[in-house]
């Protein structure tokens, strides 16, 4: 032990983090969620399925490749439920988080999909 105190939240170096983040942080690694020592990512859509003319929403599979620091590119395939405005196409890339033990178990910003 350094006999250093740590610095206390809002301290100037030390990033602000609510309290509810904490507590979700904590709980997710009390449930043993793979998503508590997730890390900043992404997604790169390597294919992904056609878009029917109707209906509106419609379940849509994607072959993706995430990308994270210090995590190995890893491929996925996700089956999810999209607005067809909205229908990913090959080389979108989109934010993610991503756990370094399985990169394949990860939450994708599907939002940033509207911003296209």
């Amino acid at each position: 032990m350094s006999g250093v105190a740590p610095e206390p939240p809002g301290a100037p170096g030390v990033p602000d983090e609510s309290e509810f983040a904490q507590a979700v942080a904590w709980l997710q690694r009390l449930s043993g969620d793979p998503l508590a020592e997730a890390v900043p990512g992404r997604i790169r859509i390597d294919a992904v399925s056609d878009a029917a003319p109707r209906p509106r929403h419609q379940e849509c599979r994607i072959e993706a490749t995430v990308e994270a620091p210090g995590v190995p590119p890893a491929p996925v395939v996700l089956e999810v439920v999209i607005d067809r405005r909205f229908w990913p196409r090959v080389g979108h890339v989109l934010p993610a988080r991503v756990p370094p033990a399985d990169p394949t178990a990860l939450e994708v910003e599907w939002e940033a999909l509207r911003a296209r």
